[in-house]
């Protein structure tokens, strides 16, 4: 078995993933779900048309993410072109050289917040290929990378605060049944919980960076955007002013103002612009398109349209050859074809409980009639290692926790969107995890060594903390 996982593991062990939901739709019943009303319990087995039809209901329902993962590749590919990108990384490495518990800790702290922050999760992807690229200059090891750059988005999704379109989803479907449950539910506790996740998952990091430095036995990250040339010399401020308008148009793209300040100036604006006209032709609205929103409602394809402007703007400043652009620009894409493909794997465990829910099963017969922290976290983790989407958790379960966790439905909620995220630290149905392993090439079971004492630590903490907010 050990030899088995050798080579192409994290495929092996997708695949083993989808086997068991399969097979788990043969044993356990599971309801009929239409518009949130759960009808009667029967086995609804997943055959073998259905494996490979899954697949296309997959990308249905998931084509942004794979997209913008994609997306990523060609930008960083375009990128790591341009010799203003490669001495900016080399010189922010160099000032960090001798700081790595510092540059750990800030990295991991910035895309925890972000995610947790942000409308869309994955958008925060469009960081992660330039600070693995200085943790490589720097000479991290590929665990400590991990750790600081997709395994922070993961704490961020433990700690969701205003942030992730899951949480929004969740409680959209929630109102059918319940409309005391909004954003701000618990929101004290839910900053306090990122900031706790934090900074256990920061002591970890440490402790291994530590470690690393004296033994010197970690395989080293690679930069999968390293650039051809050792460029010495280059105009770095057009990279630093490019890389500074991606991160603004993120946060004014991804922040739901409205919703989570009352701030309503970015729809004003956009409606005051778009109805700007000559004549009678609205030129700005014309050029913007008709799906262009106002700041804090963007759809993961609107950060592409930034990306794409940004990369012109790139070719024309440091005089990129357009054969090498296109060149470069399919090398980067060639770079995220195996992560792509994990993500396109994974996808169809969420298809196959689409389309037979037996988790609601599972989870009925935790929730039973009373409410309690331990069953209800341990239902939130089963829907959390099946679900993938979170707002489909709510969809399925939203009756169940109206009706029986009565006065406790906000610590339920917090439980829920809490288990959801340390799901997506171990799982193999954690599609950023996998995500990030094929990214930097690292076996599963050097990712499980390195993260279980953090995930078992952080788990007694949040079940004390359940306990009390449930019982005191």
């Amino acid at each position: 078995m050990k030899k088995f996982f050798e080579k192409y593991d994290l495929f092996k062990i997708v695949c083993l993933a989808i086997l068991v939901t399969v097979v788990l739709t043969w044993i356990i019943p599971s309801p009929t779900v239409a518009n949130g009303m759960v009808g009667a319990d029967s086995l609804k087995r997943v055959g073998l048309v259905d494996l490979f039809s899954s697949g296309v209901y997959g990308v249905n329902f998931f084509l942004q993410q794979l997209l913008l993962v994609l997306f990523v590749g060609v930008f960083y590919g375009v990128l790591s072109k341009s010799s203003g990108y490669q001495v900016l990384v080399s010189r922010v490495a160099s000032k960090l050289k001798g700081k790595e518990s510092l540059f750990v800790i800030f990295s991991s702290a910035m895309i925890a917040l972000l995610t947790s922050l942000l409308s869309q999760t994955f958008v925060v992807l469009v960081f992660i290929p330039f600070i693995i690229s200085i943790a490589s200059r720097m000479k991290l090891d590929k665990l400590t990378t991990m750790m600081c750059s997709f395994g922070a988005i993961l704490v961020g999704i433990i700690g969701a605060t205003f942030g992730t379109e899951g949480v929004s989803y969740f409680i959209n479907y929630l109102s059918m049944y319940d409309t005391t449950i909004d954003i701000k539910t618990l929101l004290g506790i839910r900053f306090g919980l990122l900031a706790l996740t934090l900074i256990v998952y920061d002591f970890f990091a440490l402790l291994h960076l530590k470690k690393e430095r004296s033994n010197k036995k970690e395989e080293l990250a690679l930069d999968l955007f390293e650039g051809k040339e050792d460029v010495k010399k280059a105009k770095v401020w057009p990279m630093v002013l490019f890389l500074v308008v991606l991160f603004s148009f993120t946060i004014l793209g991804y922040m739901n103002w409205e919703a989570n300040f009352g701030f309503t100036f970015f729809q004003e604006f956009h409606e005051w612009l778009t109805e700007l006209a000559i004549g009678k032709h609205t030129i700005i609205s014309y050029l913007l398109g008709s799906r262009a929103t106002y700041f804090g409602f963007w759809e993961l394809y609107q950060i592409f349209t930034v990306m794409a402007i940004l990369l012109l703007f790139v070719k024309i400043v440091y005089r990129i050859k357009f054969d090498d652009f296109i060149e470069e620009a399919i090398n980067g894409l060639k770079n995220m074809v195996k992560p792509a493909l994990l993500m396109f794997l994974i996808f169809t465990v969420f298809v196959f409980i689409y389309w037979t829910p037996f988790t609601y099963t599972l989870s009925k017969g935790l929730i039973g009639e009373t409410f309690n922290p331990f069953l209800t976290a341990v239902s939130g983790f089963i829907s959390g290692l099946f679900h993938l989407d979170f707002g489909y958790t709510s969809y399925l379960l939203g009756e169940l926790m109206t009706t029986h966790f009565g006065n406790s439905l906000d610590v339920g909620f917090l439980i829920y969107v809490t288990m959801n995220g340390m799901v997506q630290v171990i799982a193999p149905t954690s599609v950023l995890l996998f995500v990030g392993l094929s990214y930097l090439d690292l076996p599963y079971k050097n990712w499980m060594k390195g993260i279980w004492k953090f995930f078992i630590a952080l788990l007694i903490l949040l079940f004390i903390i359940f306990a009390l907010l449930a019982y005191l």
